[in-house]
């Protein structure tokens, strides 16, 4: 998926990495970090592959609720009840056009909940913006989602953080580390991945660290390449330059 949200969501990523995130991204799910029982923290979760029921018949249920939280925000437009509302059908909604490769694993999203999306965590970003209490964890754990097909890391991270302290784990934390090691986060990434290693059972600490170094080498290794690649990245403005792979490189426009 190019990195291209419409009106203030729009933004250009300068380095093509489609190739090593697809590694990267592999090798997270293959060392298994975001398990142990914890479904706010599993990484299928986190792409939203992890069992949502929802699907194209409850379209209609899903505007009615989208239209409703419209009709609240034109008239309160800080409601935040209805921000978490509206951010978090807009979200149910854009599913339906997300879809996996079954042969590739490659993941798709369609024009259509791509700009859903985008809807869904510009409301979530007011939510915050405005809230005066504690982040709402559960529709943290679905932006954190929205974020992912969005191919935004930071946005990810950032949500993932709000899970992450709400239901302290080996897995939600271990995700938080991924995400931030993904934008070049190393500090951010080393703090939550000790704590992700002390959340977990003695029995299993020594293997998380482990996990976790190898996916911090691959980070390490990532920053240094994105380094080298901007530098040597074509002005914005030269003849013939284009737009780049979203650092998600494993999600993908659907045609």
């Amino acid at each position: 998926m190019l990195f291209d949200l419409r009106g203030k969501r729009k933004r250009l990523v300068q380095v093509s990495y489609t190739l090593l995130a697809a590694i990267f991204l592999l090798g997270f799910v293959g060392l298994g970090i975001g398990g142990g029982g914890n479904s706010a923290g599993g990484i299928f979760d986190a792409i939203g592959l992890g069992g949502d029921s929802s699907s194209g018949s409850l379209s209609g249920q899903f505007d009615d609720q989208i239209d409703n939280a419209n009709q609240q925000l034109a008239t309160h437009p800080n409601d935040t009840a209805a921000l978490l509302k509206l951010s978090k059908y807009e979200y149910y909604k854009a599913k339906q056009g997300v879809t996996q490769d079954q042969a590739t694993g490659a993941i798709s999203v369609s024009e259509d909940a791509h700009t859903e999306l985008g809807r869904s965590v510009d409301a979530w970003e007011k939510y915050v913006k405005v809230n005066k209490g504690k982040p709402n964890p559960a529709i943290a754990a679905q932006i954190v989602q929205a974020y992912y097909f969005l191919g935004d890391a930071q946005g990810a991270a950032e949500a993932q953080r709000i899970v992450a302290e709400d239901q302290p784990s080996s897995g939600s934390y271990g995700q938080l580390a991924f995400y931030l090691y993904f934008t070049g986060d190393i500090s951010g990434g080393d703090q939550a991945a000790s704590k992700a290693e002390a959340e977990a059972p003695k029995s299993q600490r020594s293997q998380i660290k482990q996990r976790l170094e190898q996916i911090r080498t691959q980070a390490v290794k990532a920053k240094k390449q994105l380094a080298k690649a901007q530098k040597n990245a074509p002005s914005p403005t030269t003849p013939g330059a284009s737009p780049l792979q979203s650092p998600f490189g494993g999600v993908g426009s659907a045609p």
